[in-house]
């Protein structure tokens, strides 16, 4: 059972990526994808029945750093690279709801 990588497929998802891309760039991707799941499609006719599972290569485990509070970033810096912003905060994609409905209306707070 294979995926067909078509070009509405390829452009749906750099949408949800939110990328412009161009028809060649379009005709590249699908490409690429296809090679992707090929790699995959590979690697899943792998005999590991006799390997074992392991969730880390290391035997280290609970390696983490102190939590300590630290310097914070001016929101105002923080926001400039923000793509749509609504002071103090940032403006997002609604997730839930009608998809065709882009933003919160009024900037991104309930």
């Amino acid at each position: 059972m294979g995926i067909e990588v078509t070009d509405e497929l390829v452009r749906h998802i750099a949408r949800l990526s939110r990328l412009a891309i161009s028809d060649r760039e379009v005709v590249e991707l699908k490409e690429h994808f296809r090679k992707i799941l090929a790699y995959i499609a590979a690697l899943q006719e792998l005999d590991t029945r006799d390997v074992d599972p392991s969730h880390f290569a290391l035997e280290e485990s609970n390696v983490y750093r102190e939590d300590e509070p630290g310097a914070s970033l001016p929101a105002g810096e923080v926001l400039r690279n923000a793509p749509q912003a609504n002071p103090p905060y940032f403006v997002v994609p609604r997730i839930l709801g009608d998809p065709e409905e882009q933003y919160l209306e009024g900037g991104g707070g309930p």
